[in-house]
């Protein structure tokens, strides 16, 4: 069950994953779930497919904003690649939202505006729980604001790899002209072949159930695309050869119209 919006109704759905080659648009990998899978989930793993089945090092990878993921971060920072990925802004749904925390990494403690330290507590299923002492936020003026009604103490949960979100943001922050102009080409380059496959192709409604018969439909799909853009590649060889086989000829037969003349 999925929806594309949070003020619309659950239905069935999948979803489809593809890598796409920036320089010729050719699919390197699909992979098709089912739609409460989250996308963070995937997005590694096909990278690792993609690297392993071409032998070659993945230098840089986009994607939109539905994969930006502190995991996600997290994994390509340790695969070395850089992800043009614009990181999700912290939802604000306190008057005392969460970037004004200062999490120090070296220490794994976490400071208040006020400069109190929270420390580690028990974990969850994604992330940790840090808290502040009750005697800290006893005289603390902002505790009218920060403290959760009936609370004595402030707790908040950081999620796992958290630093590497926070760069993540900072990173996003200063994006250079270039990681802008990637990010552009992402949006025709690989959301392109997914409209493709929708507009074309039928990719947007299943023509069987069942998620084994969807992955049916989406391999088919790919394979469909790399062949039109193989043949558009062969389009464009045969072009380059015949027009060179015409700037050949045009030589000959300039050079015999010389000849001729001079013999005359």
């Amino acid at each position: 069950m999925a929806t594309n919006g949070r003020n619309r109704r659950l239905e069935p759905a999948y979803k489809q994953h593809a890598v796409v080659d920036d320089a010729y648009g050719v699919v390197l990998d699909v992979e098709v779930i089912t739609g409460e899978i989250n996308e963070g989930q995937i997005i590694l793993d096909r990278l690792d497919t993609v690297a392993a089945m071409t032998g070659t090092t993945i230098k840089t990878a986009t994607a939109d904003a539905g994969y930006a993921y502190a995991k996600v971060f997290a994994g390509m920072e340790q695969r070395e690649i850089e992800a043009v990925i614009p990181a999700k802004a912290e939802p604000i749904r306190s008057p005392v939202p969460m970037r004004r925390f200062r999490y120090d990494a070296k220490h794994d403690t976490l400071k208040c505006p006020r400069g109190k330290m929270l420390k580690a507590g028990r974990a969850v299923k994604h992330g940790r729980f840090f808290a502040s002492r009750a005697v800290d936020c006893r005289h603390c003026h902002m505790s009218r604001l920060c403290l959760s009604k009936g609370r004595v103490n402030k707790a908040v949960v950081l999620g796992d790899d958290y630093p590497a979100l926070l760069r993540a943001r900072r990173r996003r922050e200063r994006w250079s002209d270039d990681d802008r102009a990637l990010y552009q080409r992402h949006r025709w380059r690989s959301e392109g072949y997914h409209g493709e496959a929708k507009t074309w192709h039928g990719l947007s409604r299943a023509i069987r159930r069942g998620l084994a018969n969807m992955k049916i439909q989406a391999y088919l799909k790919a394979a469909a695309g790399n062949l039109k853009r193989l043949g558009s590649a062969f389009l464009s060889l045969f072009r380059l050869v015949f027009s060179q086989e015409v700037t050949r000829a045009a030589h000959i037969v300039s050079d015999k119209q010389i000849t001729l003349h001079l013999v005359c």
